[in-house]
């Protein structure tokens, strides 16, 4: 799946098969680009494809919301733990 808008095809009775399989192509895709399971099950440094995103745990704690570019990952974001009573 491009990184792009997608545009609704024309149905018919013909190709409504088709055209549903390749709704479910794209959602597994996008399932497939984000983090799932548990640590053991983490990813390459490496792996990924531009586009993909992830949520990762640096060494010293810190979380980063990370994106795939064509030159590897990139840091979006430091997380931190809050309470209700911190809200800003």
């Amino acid at each position: 799946m491009a990184i792009s808008k997608k545009r609704s095809p024309k149905v018919d009775a013909d190709n409504m098969e088709r055209v549903i399989q390749q709704i479910y192509t794209d959602l597994n895709e996008i399932i497939d680009s984000v983090n799932s399971g548990n640590p053991s099950d983490a990813r390459k440094e490496s792996s990924g494809k531009r586009g993909d995103l992830r949520l990762s745990k640096r060494s010293d704690g810190v979380y980063e919301i990370q994106g795939r570019t064509s030159e590897g990952w990139i840091s979006a974001t430091n997380l931190s733990f809050t309470t209700k009573d911190e809200k800003k």
